[in-house]
């Protein structure tokens, strides 16, 4: 049964889809929502649960619509009837309201908020109605008793909180309540002997009148709304019922009108659809409107000769700016930015909030697109050089451009290819302009296909892992392993972890992706112990999305305990990148992790901050020196005084330290002079796999205990293990990205 108090609305369609949005919508807007599926079914469930509002499609099977209206116009004239049409005809349309629809929608139904506005302005009516009735019927019975009840009638009409016009039989004024006078400002002086016309305002057409007035001179009552003026000239609306009155013959003689002033319940519904349609930190339109604009420019453009073109621009690291200076300061700055690109929209354009940190500009239909260009570059101008609360700011935007009917032939394509066009410009280095082309959009296929088939790839057990010695020069022995994450999609080529990590990262599946290596990684390193190796300690790396998460050190804890991996034997990777997006709560995170007993270690360190102050604040245990300063230390100075530095940063921090990316004898001859001894790279291993580990440290260790004796007389920096101890495969392609 309904809950007492609450609106009942009945849903009547034969698209299940439809019905179920249609449900939970107004289910959220506080409707107690029933279902049917045809006219007949409607029908009876309306006869039992007496609803508040129908909403039904025009063409079902059992019982259409039309039909249905029919039926309950003959049962409850009062009953609010919305109609819902696919066909798009007007006389579709027409033929509804002629027959008792009290609104029409046409489908597919794009915004709900829309639907709820006219079922709230059919409620309203009704209510309106149902008490005008009450009054109506009210009056006639006071009229009819006459004599005694005159008195009463008189207080009564006088003290209405309804305006009370009688008129004769030619529509000339005989009577005002003090109602209308306050209403309308005039005196009752100036009413009576008058025509109602006095109060026209011209916005409803001539025909409204003709067919009040055939209405009521016929004996029927009218019932509606006016736009009226007021005798200062201000417009204000009514909501009116005008009833003939008849003497004891039957003939009419006078007509009476029942007026209520409904300019503020109008102007509420209006701002009702004002909020509904903009965006309310901003003032500018939303996406729904702008939708709804799109769509009717469309329908007015001709394809052959002009082009509309769309903007859509993204403001570059607001999150940052946020997280820096608050919220508060964020939404001023936007607030300021929307009054920009009001001012340089030209005429006709609009511009609108999209959602978030995107706004949208549509510009006029053109044919030059050298003003597509221009108007570009103004809109990115106009995005810098901000001061807020004392602040001053240089703000950049990265904007996709996409033009109708090329790049799209209806509203849903255009800003799709828009927004993969803004993408573009992030990743070209943002604050630019890309324009949509064929090509982008296959890219993006590509992509988007990719990223599906990486949501399943778990599952089907197409990750593997890769291992590549660590490797203490010193004492030439395999001491750890980096942990490397491969995909092999099933019967095809390996995908370069360049290419799918990145979307691990942005979809999300890293973190469980990255709990799965974990634990892959320390299961493998107790098979080895279980094998007869040495304990190798196992690095993996931690993404900047599992970093964050508040139960990591949980995680570990349990991957520690379920695989028996003594925790010193487990290096956790950081970058730098990572710990400094909120600084504090990464040494919160990290403390936390100490308390695992993992290893900490700085990845791709000398790329960031790295700073002395900075490293002595963070609870790590070992320094990775970055690739790409170990490959140019030798042929540009900058690069081996950064080595140089960071080696020294790290002895004075009492840290461990690895050099990844080691492929030359010179460049492990220039680490060792410094006492960097531990290496990673192809001079010594590729990644292999848990297999040729296994080989290679048996090999390896074993081979080098003997060759410790005939080389060491040789120079440390020229110590390397040479064919006979391990078999170096010189693979450049970078299998070591993380």
């Amino acid at each position: 049964m309904p809950q007492q108090n609450k609106p009942v609305l009945v849903t009547i369609d034969d698209d299940t889809a439809l019905r179920s949005s249609f449900v939970a919508y107004f289910e959220d807007c506080g409707y107690t929502v029933l279902e049917a599926d045809n006219g007949r079914s409607g029908l009876e469930l309306i006869s039992h649960a007496n609803p508040d509002v129908v909403v039904t499609d025009l063409r079902m099977p059992v019982m259409g619509g039309l039909e249905l209206i029919d039926i309950l116009h003959a049962m409850d004239d009062n009953l609010p009837v919305i109609m819902l049409s696919g066909t798009g005809l007007l006389s579709d349309a027409i033929d509804a309201l002629r027959r008792g629809a009290w609104d029409y929608l046409a489908k597919p139904v794009h915004d709900f908020a829309e639907l709820e506005l006219m079922v709230v302005r059919c409620r309203e009516q009704a209510r309106l109605v149902s008490e005008n009735r009450t009054y109506h019927n009210q009056l006639e019975r006071i009229i009819a008793q006459r004599t005694e009840e005159l008195n009463k009638l008189s207080i009564a009409v006088e003290q209405s909180a309804n305006g009370i016009v009688i008129t004769d039989r030619n529509g000339r004024i005989e009577y005002v309540n003090p109602k209308v006078c306050k209403l309308t400002g005039y005196a009752a002086d100036e009413l009576i002997g008058s025509n109602p016309r006095i109060l026209k305002s011209g916005r409803q057409p001539e025909s409204y009148y003709r067919d009040l007035w055939e209405t009521v001179s016929g004996g029927g009552e009218w019932r509606g709304e006016f736009c009226n003026r007021r005798k200062d000239g201000e417009e204000y609306w009514e909501n009116c019922s005008i009833a003939p009155v008849r003497d004891h013959n039957g003939q009419i003689t006078h007509f009476v009108a029942i007026k209520e002033d409904i300019s503020e319940r109008r102007q509420y519904l209006q701002d009702l659809h004002y909020q509904a349609s903009h965006d309310t930190l901003t003032g500018l339109p939303n996406r729904y409107h702008l939708q709804a604009h799109l769509d009717s420019l469309i329908e007015r453009v001709r394809p052959d000769s002009q082009v509309i073109s769309l903007f859509l621009l993204d403001i570059d690291n607001l999150k940052f700016i946020n997280d820096t200076f608050g919220h508060e300061f964020g939404d001023r700055l936007l607030v300021e930015i929307s009054r920009r690109l009001r001012q340089i929209c030209p005429p006709g354009c609009i511009a609108a909030r999209f959602v978030g940190d995107e706004f949208v500009i549509v510009s006029l239909p053109s044919v030059d697109s050298a003003e597509t260009c221009e108007l570009a570059g103004r809109i990115r101008d106009s995005i810098r050089n901000f001061e807020v609360d004392g602040n001053e700011l240089n703000v950049t935007a990265s904007i996709g451009v996409a033009t109708w009917p090329e790049d799209g032939e209806c509203v849903t394509s255009l800003l799709q290819n828009a927004e993969a066009a803004m993408y573009q410009a992030k990743k070209n280095g943002r604050n630019t302009i890309e324009y949509y082309t064929r090509e982008l959009n296959s890219r993006l296929m590509e992509r988007f296909e990719l990223e599906n088939r990486l949501h399943r790839a778990l599952e089907r057990g197409e990750f593997s892992i890769q291992y590549q010695p660590q490797v203490d020069a010193s004492c030439r022995r395999i001491i750890g392993v980096e942990a490397l994450l491969r995909w092999t999609p099933s019967g095809e080529v390996p995908v370069p972890p360049q290419v799918f990590i990145p979307l691990l990262e942005e979809s999300g599946l890293i973190v469980p992706v990255g709990e799965w290596v974990l634990e892959q990684a320390c299961s493998q390193a107790i098979a080895w112990q279980r094998a007869g190796l040495p304990p190798l300690r196992i690095s993996v790396n931690i993404s900047a999305l599992q970093f964050m998460r508040s139960d990591l050190n949980q995680v570990v804890a349990s991957v520690l305990s379920a695989t028996g991996l003594a925790p010193h034997l487990l290096c956790l990777e950081l970058t730098e990148s990572m710990i400094m997006a909120d600084s504090e709560r990464s040494i919160a995170i990290m403390s936390a992790l100490n308390a695992t007993g993992a290893v900490l270690s700085l990845d791709d360190f000398g790329t960031g901050y790295s700073s002395l102050a900075y490293l002595a604040r963070l609870p790590i245990h070992e320094l990775k020196i970055d690739r790409s300063f170990i490959q140019r230390m030798l042929t540009t100075r900058n690069d081996a005084a950064i080595v140089s530095t960071i080696i020294a940063m790290g002895q004075s921090l009492e840290m461990k330290l690895v050099a990844e990316g080691v492929e030359t004898d010179e460049q492990l001859a220039y680490l060792l002079e410094r006492s960097c001894t531990v290496m990673q790279g192809f001079l010594y291993s590729r990644p292999l796999s848990a297999d040729g580990i296994s080989g290679l440290v048996s090999s390896w260790n074993s081979v080098s205990m003997v060759a410790t004796s005939y080389q060491a007389d040789r120079p440390p920096a020229v110590q390397r293990h040479d064919a006979s101890l391990v078999s170096i495969e010189h693979e450049h392609q970078n299998y070591d990205y993380n």
